[in-house]
């Protein structure tokens, strides 16, 4: 598969996946504290490079590749991702400053489910969300049992990414390794539109 069907296609299970949760949290009445980002002030979050193709590309597309690779090399002197802003509350604003290119497990942590050894979905959220409003993460709970079919299964979403690209999608990595190694994906891509286009 080419480098562009290949973002249309993440962006496509994004789409659908983002449209699943918003089903799914307006049933429930969950919600993240208000700019929050507990999740994201973290140093072990793991995700596989095709969760940022779209990223990649974007980056390409507006010529932000080369700043954004400094920006990386520095987050990797402190473990967290890249696209997050420690200080952004203070602005009143989320965490992540790319939040409508945020990974697979980004969109999916405190609101997806897994499945348990008897194959019920589970799940699988925050602590601040449990404290903050007991009654809906209760009611997401009772909903992964009594509609297992419908709740956004992590496995179900790794599948269809995987489906797009199997080497992209296999291996999960420290998160800023998944954005350098999408990147690096895209390089060929683009550098050779460059060319192609100059040479015209």
């Amino acid at each position: 598969m080419g480098s562009d069907k290949i973002v249309s296609a993440v962006e496509e299970v994004f789409r659908e996946l983002d449209e699943h949760l918003e089903k799914t949290t307006s049933l429930t009445g969950m919600k993240c504290h208000h700019l929050c980002s507990a999740c994201c002030k973290k140093t072990d979050i793991e995700a596989s490079p095709i969760e940022f193709i779209p990223l990649a590309a974007w980056l390409y597309e507006t010529g932000q590749v080369d700043e954004f690779l400094t920006r990386l090399d520095k987050s990797d002197e402190t473990g967290y991702c890249v696209l997050f802003s420690p200080d952004a509350w203070k602005e009143g604003k989320w965490g992540c400053q790319q939040y409508d290119k945020r990974g697979l497990i980004c969109r999916l942590f405190g609101f997806g489910y897994r499945l348990n050894r008897e194959g019920v979905p589970e799940l699988v959220t925050c602590k601040i969300l449990k404290d903050s409003c007991p009654s809906a993460v209760a009611r997401a709970r009772q909903t992964g049992i009594e509609t297992p079919d419908e709740v956004p299964l992590f496995r179900n979403y790794s599948m269809q990414l995987y489906s797009i690209d199997p080497d992209l999608a296999i291996n999960l990595m420290p998160i800023n390794k998944a954005i350098r190694a999408a990147i690096e994906k895209l390089y060929f891509h683009y550098t050779l539109g460059v060319v192609q286009e100059n040479e015209e």
